[in-house]
């Protein structure tokens, strides 16, 4: 090696190790290098040829090359940039080989790690597997295998995330449209209770203006009748004495047919409960007459002295009770208490002769209770609300506070009255099972006329048949009897009862049958003579079982026997249902 060449690596290496005067480290912005590459520090003394190096990768030779710390090797700023634009490692393409080369080979065996360990997770060597105690009974894989089947299973998993990503777009669209029926229902639900609030308007407007001409014309009324009156009257006194006594009748009539229609347009007070408007719930006056109330101002004990029940515009149902003691009190309560507290208007009014002067009361709760007190006992009299008749007159009124308070408490209703029904139901099919499975007999009656089972005289019949009326057993079938009378043949005068049993009610399948146990009785008026047999049979839905014959006939007519009464023959018959075992 020459002299200047020994120079050079001196200087190199002076580089190195003093960062104070070497160029900065080129590297990635954000990235560690494994081993720097540092710029070879130019010397003006020197010649270009001397200041050079030839290029690894390209082989030319170059002023200011850029040298690998790790391996001294030479490289231009073009190949460097190049490697940098491919790789963000500061190393040149030898040492990266040699460091993956180490990376894949066994640092203890100096092998090939291309086997994996599932037992363990780590990649191994031949020698590791064969050679040492750590992996031996493990299960080993190749490499290349395992890593197919490892991605594979990532890839499916990473397909269903991505098919449930794309799902998300449907979400996103089925938002935007929501947001869209969202707003366009909110300006609809505006439209309408604009529409509405219109509508109460010309409701409240056209009350008003009705009630108002009404006012009007009964204001007129009087006028009119009293000039028609004072015309009368002028009349009257410009006749002369024979004209007068001659349409003094016609006279009389005109004069009495002012006072009926003056009389019906009496005007009834108006209050503020005398409304008409969609959007207001409407109050239901309730009378309340306090019948010989004289009694109670000399006994001052705290005394219920009237009850009653009630229901407003919700169907909410209220016990009004009337007490007395200092006080005259009225007192409301809901008869079904509602879960949830709605607001009502409780409204009590004392009628007096002059609606001028009667009282009214309005309170607000939103409780199931409240408790009003109205005026004093003594009072009641000093200000003449005690009629004649020894009566004082209560009108109650009952409404909710707005139209939606009246759809809540009607919602509530429904909810409890369908929660009622669904106990009620429970509690009748448990009944109806109980009684599916009881031993009891559901028993029917059945009597028939003696002329109904005489043959025709012309002997065109042998066989005489009369069905009962049906009972229902305990699990809701119906049932009937059949009574035939019949001949025992053409030559023998004889005939016999029969009787038969059958179910009148159709069945979900025509294959269907259903066991019951079943009596046929004919009744007699001594029971221990009556006869009666029993039995159990599959009925289906034409079948029908009992006995022919079941009696003689002529035993039956016998004056003695005791089967006829009032001139007709008496059956019953029972159906029991069968236990379920």
């Amino acid at each position: 090696m020459s002299q200047s060449q020994t120079k050079k690596r001196r200087n190199r290496k002076r580089c190195k190790m003093e960062p104070a005067v070497a160029f900065p480290q080129i590297k990635e912005e954000g990235t560690k290098p494994d081993v720097a590459m540092d710029m070879a520090i130019p010397s003006s003394s020197l010649t270009p040829q001397a200041e050079g190096g030839e290029c690894s990768s390209c082989k030319d030779t170059v002023a200011n090359p850029v040298t690998c710390s790790s391996c001294d090797k030479f490289f231009c700023s073009k190949c460097f940039e190049v490697w940098l634009s491919l790789t963000p490692r500061t190393m040149c393409p030898g040492c990266v080989a040699e460091m993956k080369k180490r990376d894949d080979c066994c640092g203890d065996h100096d092998q090939v790690l291309n086997l994996f360990c599932l037992t363990c997770g780590t990649r191994i060597c031949s020698g590791c597997f064969l050679n040492t105690a750590g992996h031996k009974r493990h299960q080993i894989d190749d490499l290349d295998v395992v890593y197919r089947e490892k991605l594979a299973e990532t890839n499916g998993k990473l397909n269903e995330v991505g098919d449930v990503l794309l799902q998300f777009q449907s979400v996103v669209d089925t938002t935007e449209q929501n947001a869209g029926m969202i707003c366009k229902t909110e300006d609809d639900m505006q439209t309408e209770m604009g529409q509405l609030m219109e509508k109460a308007k010309a409701e409240a407007t056209g009350w008003k203006e009705g009630k108002l001409r009404l006012c009007q014309l009964r204001k007129e009324v009087p006028i009119k009748r009293k000039l028609l009156f004072e015309e009368l009257q002028g009349r009257i006194n410009g006749l002369a004495k024979h004209e007068f006594i001659a349409r003094k009748d016609e006279l009389e009539l005109e004069a009495a047919a002012l006072i009926p229609n003056a009389q019906a347009l009496y005007p009834p007070p108006i209050d503020y409960h005398d409304y008409e408007c969609s959007l207001i719930p409407q109050c239901r006056m309730v009378p309340i007459i306090l019948d010989n109330f004289s009694r109670h101002f000399d006994d001052p004990k705290y005394d219920v002295i009237a009850s009653m029940d009630i229901s407003d515009s919700s169907e909410t149902f209220w016990t009004i009770r009337v007490f007395k003691g200092t006080h005259l009190t009225v007192d409301f309560s809901q008869k079904q208490l509602l879960k949830h507290s709605l607001s009502f208007q409780l409204y009590v009014e004392i009628f007096h002769i002059d609606h001028r002067n009667t009282l009214c009361t309005m309170q607000e709760t939103q409780s199931t209770n409240c408790h009003i007190d109205l005026i004093e006992m003594n009072q009641l009299k000093e200000r003449g609300f005690l009629s004649k008749a020894d009566e004082i007159s209560l009108g109650i009124w009952i409404r909710p506070t707005s139209i939606i308070v009246e759809r809540q408490a009607l919602t509530l209703n429904f909810l409890d009255l369908k929660r009622q029904k669904f106990e009620l139901d429970d509690k009748y099919n448990g009944v109806v099972s109980k009684l599916a499975e009881s031993e009891q007999f559901s028993v029917g009656y059945f009597r028939i006329p003696l002329d109904k089972l005489q043959f025709p005289e012309d002997g065109t019949s042998d066989t005489l048949q009369i069905k009962s009326h049906a009972i229902k057993d305990f699990s809701g079938r119906s049932w009937c009897m059949y009574v035939e009378r019949v001949k025992a043949n053409r030559i023998c005068a004889e005939s016999y009862i029969g009787v038969y049993l059958m179910l009148c009610s159709p069945l979900k399948k025509k294959t269907s049958t259903l066991r019951r146990r079943f009596y046929l009785e004919l009744v007699n008026k001594d029971r221990d003579y009556s006869i009666r047999k029993y039995s159990s049979d599959k009925f289906g839905s034409t079948a029908r079982f009992g006995w022919s014959p079941f009696v003689r006939m002529s035993r039956v007519f016998a004056d003695s026997s005791g089967f006829v009464h009032k001139g007709a023959i008496g059956f019953r018959f029972g159906v029991q249902n069968m236990k379920r075992k």
